[in-house]
Parts: structure tokens; sequence; C-alpha cells
């Protein structure tokens, strides 16, 4: 069978290995690019290159998991690139422990989407955006996990702008409470 844009995502979740290669060959500049621009300040050739082929196999692995009626197929692995890439600054700033941020690089402490990449624990965030309604946690996921344009989503949940705004803020405050709870603060 030959793999092809058209059938490469299905054979993919099929766990056929040319529908890996093929998707390989077609993310690997992305994927890369999107690694070695997070960790480049703190990690090696090495460590860029391992984080890279740990996000493939982690595709590999999740390919079944993948909904195409939620983003798509490079927005999910966007995504996947830059969990694992957290996950791998995480690590570095363990075993490299006492060096400190560079002041360029400070987080704000008001900015959600900076606290992702901030905080010690992912998948306490995961956890508290899956407590969101449906739709505040897809607008959520679109908006700050996956970077898409705010007009863009609201295009496609075909809502107002201002609807989109609205609950995005409340979805920060939400997940501000959440995390404070969870923090003890």
């Amino acid at each position: 069978m030959k793999i092809d844009e058209s059938n490469y995502i299905s054979e993919l979740k099929r766990r056929n290995s040319k529908a890996f290669d093929y998707t390989y060959s077609k993310y690997v500049g992305l994927v890369y690019k999107l690694v070695f621009d997070l960790l480049k300040d703190t990690a090696s050739k090495q460590d860029i290159e391992e984080c890279v082929s740990d996000i493939f196999i982690s595709l590999w692995k999740n390919a079944d998991k993948y909904n195409d009626n939620i983003t798509t197929f490079k927005k999910w692995i966007v995504a996947i690139s830059k969990y694992k890439a957290i996950d791998y600054i995480r690590k570095l700033r363990k075993i490299q422990e006492g060096v400190e941020l560079k002041e360029d690089t400070a987080i704000s402490s008001d900015n959600i989407e900076e606290k992702v990449i901030q905080i010690d624990d992912v998948n306490a965030i995961v956890g508290i955006i899956k407590n969101m309604s449906k739709t505040d946690r897809q607008i959520f996921i679109k908006r700050y996990i996956l970077n898409e344009n705010i007009n863009d989503i609201a295009e496609y949940l075909k809502l107002p702008r201002t609807v989109i705004d609205n609950r995005l803020s409340r979805g920060r405050k939400f997940i501000k409470n959440k995390w404070e709870e969870l923090m003890g603060r």
C-alpha cells in the first residue's frame, strides 16, 4: 500500500510502519524547530535530538488517540512536541539544580500561557482543564495549547469573538483558582 497525504493518518493509527516513516519525514523539520526553540538555552544538541526522538515514539504509541474533530494533525503534533519539550526542560532543571533562569526568560506569575511552562506538574493543569465544560475546554486547548487564533476558534465553533474572549477570561480565572487550591494558597 502506498502511503500519502490521504491515508497516512489512518495508516499510522493502524500501526503501519510506512505511515510512521511518512509522518516522520513530513514533520521532523517542524518538530525539531519547535524543540530547538524551546530547549536551545538549556539543552545540548544530544538532548534536543533525544527529545525529538521521544516525541515520535510518543506519536507512534498514541496515534490512535488523535481526533480530527478536535484539531488538525499538524497542530496535534505541535502540542505533543511542546509538552515533551516542557518535560525535558523540567528534567534538565532537576539535573542542573541551582541553575537560575536567565533574566530575559523570567516568567510572569499572572500570565496563564507562561504558567503552563513554569509549573512543576503539567498533569495537574490537564486535570483542571478536564473539569471545564466541553466548549470551554475546547476553546482553552485550541487557544493556549495549540496556539490557534481567537478568530479561527470563533469561526470553528460558530460563536462570536466576544463569547470566545469571555470564555477565555473565565477559563483563566477558573484555572488560576483551582491551581491556587492545589498549591494550598
